[in-house]
């Protein structure tokens, strides 16, 4: 349901006694609003002494957090309260899409505005959005002037608020819209408004639009949202070694020196950054209010960098969310990475680096693992038979999908909010992904040196559900069961006459089949050619590895249900 409290037409908010009165502190109020629904918001605010001061306190990237989190449908309490300058900034993130003027989404929130402040917006119109107004009319309104012929026949469809402009608006849906601002601006200033529609004959449209394009640019690139072609920098990956150098450290470059700066600092993005961490703990310890007022513009503009070099539009609350956890989750690498667990050392580079370098450093980190990726797979056995990243399984095909991503990202799998992906967060992040990359390294290495003695069949290698376990235990399966050696299927007998094997000493589940894990790693490490010292234990873990995963499937498993169709692990031929 949505929320229907609004302010009363003095300008008091409704009575609610009992309740606890608020300190009138943004930081205090900020805080609140980072942790409550949009309902809870609203009461929160609206329940204040002074709701117009609270919001109008607020920086306008602040603000622009708080029509989300509340809702467009729900907003209009906020409207009311809320400065033209923050009409302003919501204006310029809302109407747009990419560099053309969204005529629909214009006409959506000009309703919204003209129901909150319909004289304040009609100021507006009149003064600071000049342009839009006469961009908006000129778009989709038709005019027919009446040059004090009494007896003149006006086209059907056309209506006038003063006898002389008669206005058709072309699109029906936004004729309410165009109809009630049109009422205000005449009853706020009849000779502008006539001024305004005369000014629509000679309005040169795309030249309008591209000057408000490119003046909305420059109020927005303040906040961070540069053109793509300088905010995609912010992927620039830059070495951990830059800490080191002490004459290619970045000074801070934003000075909070008064009270003036500080008020347009957004405090919002800032307690969005997630999880406990050495980054949160860090600023945990951080009881200088200029130091935190910097960390937290650098914050906020970084996170608004990025959406611009991620062409983000759809600028939901969900989405800023993710983006300020995705920025946080990087910085805290790079930390991480430098300091260790150390959090006083982890402050210090807080205090002497930018955001912007210490977010490049950790990017850096996960593009330096991709590199390596991108170096296997080019001279690897499993991509020059034409496989894709499938073929090793769920989780470890989806590690290696997430690392070879243009920016590379962890695979959970978990699904967690809808997406198997994350960004990268903590160094155990880098190093399962690490680990996982070495175990393919060395499997896919014992496969090409076995298929050099045993060809794997061109259509077996063009099945769409074939994985690396299939191949592993069929070749391994066959020679146990002194069949040919291959790689290709057998038969279901085949496999229970293995299973009775491996099971030859156990005679209820769990089997465990022990003893035989020895075998089998021995077995297939003996068709390697003098591995290295970090390859043999690298394969012998991997081995083991898969194993595991192998008993563990089948340790419930009687001999009378295994089946051609649930074979995780092998190619089983059909039965004639």
């Amino acid at each position: 349901m949505k929320n229907k409290t609004r302010l009363q037409p003095n300008g008091a908010v409704p009575d609610r006694r009992g309740e606890k009165p608020f300190l009138a502190d943004r930081k205090t109020i900020a805080k609140k609003i980072a942790a409550l629904s949009g309902g809870e918001i609203l009461d929160l605010i609206l329940g204040h002494k002074t709701p117009k001061k609270i919001v109008q306190d607020m920086s306008n990237g602040d603000f622009f957090w708080l029509v989300k989190k509340v809702g467009s449908d729900d907003c209009l309490p906020l409207l009311e309260l809320a400065s033209e300058d923050q009409w302003t900034y919501l204006l310029d993130l809302e109407i747009w899409q990419k560099d053309r003027l969204d005529m629909e989404h214009t006409s959506l929130w000009l309703n919204r505005l003209q129901q909150a402040q319909p004289r304040a917006l009609s100021s507006w119109l009149f003064d600071q959005g000049q342009s839009l107004a006469y961009y908006y009319l000129y778009k989709n309104i038709q005019l027919f002037v009446n040059d004090d012929d009494e007896n003149i026949d006006i086209p059907e469809g056309f209506f006038s608020f003063d006898n002389v402009f008669y206005i058709n608006v072309i699109d029906p849906r936004y004729r309410d819209t165009i109809e009630k601002m049109l009422r205000e601006l005449i009853q706020l200033d009849s000779l502008k408004y006539q001024a305004l529609l005369q000014g629509l004959a000679g309005l040169l449209s795309t030249e309008t639009e591209e000057d408000m394009y490119r003046m909305r640019n420059v109020r927005l690139a303040e906040h961070g949202f540069l053109p793509y072609d300088e905010a995609i920098s912010v992927y620039t990956p830059l070495d951990v070694d830059i800490f080191n150098d002490k004459t290619s450290k970045e000074s801070s470059g934003i000075m909070i020196d008064n009270n003036e700066t500080a008020a347009v600092v957004p405090l919002l993005p800032f307690y969005q950054a997630g999880a406990e961490d050495i980054l949160t703990m860090a600023i945990s310890e951080i009881s200088d209010p200029i130091l935190l007022d910097r960390l937290r513009l650098e914050f906020a503009g970084l996170c608004n960098q990025i959406l611009s070099a991620d062409g983000i539009l759809n600028q939901e609350i969900q989405i800023l969310i993710k983006t300020c956890r995705k920025t946080a989750g990087y910085i805290n690498l790079a930390l991480e990475k430098v300091s260790g667990k150390d959090v006083s050392s982890a402050l210090g580079l807080l205090k002497g680096n930018t955001l912007l370098s210490i977010f490049r450093v950790g990017f850096g980190l996960g593009l330096k693992l991709r590199w390596e990726a991108e170096r296997w797979i080019k001279a690897s056995w499993y991509s020059a038979m034409g496989l894709d990243y499938d073929f090793w399984g769920e989780y470890w095909g989806g590690i290696l999908s997430g690392i070879m991503k243009k920016r590379p990202r962890f695979y959970e799998g978990s699904y967690q909010e809808g997406e198997k992906f994350r960004d990268f967060q903590w160094l155990s992040d880098l190093g399962d992904c690490l680990t996982v990359l070495r175990h393919l390294m060395v499997l896919d290495a014992l496969l090409e040196q076995i298929s050099r003695q045993y060809p794997v069949d061109e259509n077996l290698i063009q099945s769409t559900e074939l994985s690396f376990r299939p191949l592993i235990f069929n070749f391994w399966a066959r020679n146990l069961l002194k069949l040919e050696p291959s790689f290709s299927g057998i038969s279901l007998p085949d496999v229970r006459t293995l299973f009775s094997q491996l099971r030859s000493d156990q005679k209820k589940p769990p089997y465990t089949m022990g003893g035989f894990e020895d075998k089998f790693i021995q077995s297939l490490m003996s068709y390697t050619s003098r591995p290295d010292k970090e390859a043999a234990p690298a394969l012998k873990e991997t081995l083991s590895l898969i194993w595991q995963e192998f008993s563990e499937e089948y340790q419930w498993v009687s001999i009378q249900d295994l089946s051609e169709k649930y074979a995780k692990f092998f190619l089983i031929t059909p039965s004639p």
